[in-house]
């Protein structure tokens, strides 16, 4: 369920059109076909409880978006994505004559990462179209975290762009070498990065630090640049914008790389963005092109949004001397409220 809500001001082009959730979704699910390769690592072995787990989250999803019933939410999903869950149960509604097509989900691929002790982890890759609400197949990373006793769903990444997914460590214990960035700060000197980008600022290396200042933090469609052109279009319309980001609740997953050079690093953000206008705004747009939030008054004069996001990134081993280079992305709208 990939909800881009509103245009999202820091999405990479090919999710910049505006999305749906639950509560506004067409009657149909997307029949796609052709699907892309999953680009996975290689399958662990023995995974037969980890595949069974993924079917069973797929199952009791098509049941929430077929027949609304979210009776099982607790039972699959845990952090964001129960959080994201809950709030599309709250706007879910389904006209007693819509017909919703089941998600897709194939070229599924599961990845153990290497552990000390039981596995609590593990990466479910795989095509489908639970994330978009059945517009279109995409490859997705699952990570499932085993909470009481239970797999639950945690978090998800998309690779819009097709590059494929870092090889993990899937054998032997974890390497004790020290990252360098460790997860306790991952999504809080992040928030603090990504803050400073969404304001439109150039990011430079001494101001992203950790992060590399990949095509994330520089060039055309970088989350500086973009948000640079909105604001700027915002305030020949008369409107001002803020956005920031703070960590959210819940756990980061730091997951040895098969290299055993570093770690693929999976942490939780909150974005919350803010716009005013003093005049009032009639139209249903933003002047940058994103879509005032529905219902709205005649005349608007105050938007808030949050966001529930997903950043991954490579994170080196502190002895390589290298940034922590941002690699995936996800979003998902929480609330849009117009005043």
């Amino acid at each position: 369920m990939n909800g881009t809500g509103k245009s999202w001001r820091i999405l990479s082009p090919a999710v910049l059109a505006a999305g749906i959730g639950l509560a506004m979704a067409g009657c149909s699910g997307g029949g796609a076909t052709g699907s892309p390769p999953v680009s996975a690592p290689p399958s662990s072995a023995h995974t037969a409880a980890e595949q069974a787990a993924v079917m069973n989250w797929l199952a009791k999803t098509n049941q929430m978006w077929t027949s609304n019933d979210f009776a099982a939410v607790d039972q699959i999903t845990a952090g964001q994505m129960n959080t994201l869950y809950q709030s599309e149960q709250r706007q879910a509604s389904l006209p007693k004559n819509a017909s919703r097509v089941a998600f897709q989900l194939t070229g599924l691929s599961i990845t153990i990462p290497c552990h000390a002790g039981a596995a609590t982890v593990f990466v479910a890759y795989a095509d489908t179209d639970v994330f978009d609400l059945g517009s279109s197949v995409q490859s997705v990373a699952m990570v499932f975290e085993r909470i009481g006793g239970q797999w639950k769903l945690a978090t998800a990444v998309n690779h819009a762009d097709g590059s494929g997914w870092p090889a993990l460590c899937t054998q032997r214990t974890p390497p004790t070498a020290v990252p360098e960035l460790a997860p306790g700060s991952y999504t809080s000197d992040l928030a603090r990065v990504l803050t400073r980008a969404d304001s439109g600022a150039a990011q430079t290396t001494q101001t992203a630090s950790p992060f590399a200042v990949n095509d994330f933090l520089a060039g055309p469609g970088s989350i500086p640049a973009l948000s640079a052109t909105q604001i700027r279009q915002d305030q020949q319309g008369g409107v001002t914008f803020t956005g920031s980001f703070a960590p959210a609740p819940g756990p980061t997953f730091a997951l040895p790389l098969a290299n055993g050079r570093g770690f693929w690093i999976i942490g939780n953000l909150t974005q919350s963005d803010t716009y005013s206008a003093p005049s009032g705004v009639r139209a249903k747009d933003w002047p940058d092109g994103n879509q005032v939030a529905i219902p709205r008054p005649a005349v608007v004069h105050h938007e808030s949004d949050t966001f529930t996001t997903t950043y991954t990134a490579i994170d080196p081993l502190r002895s390589e001397n290298t940034a922590v280079a941002l690699d995936g992305f996800f979003g998902w709208p929480l609330t849009a409220v117009a005043s």
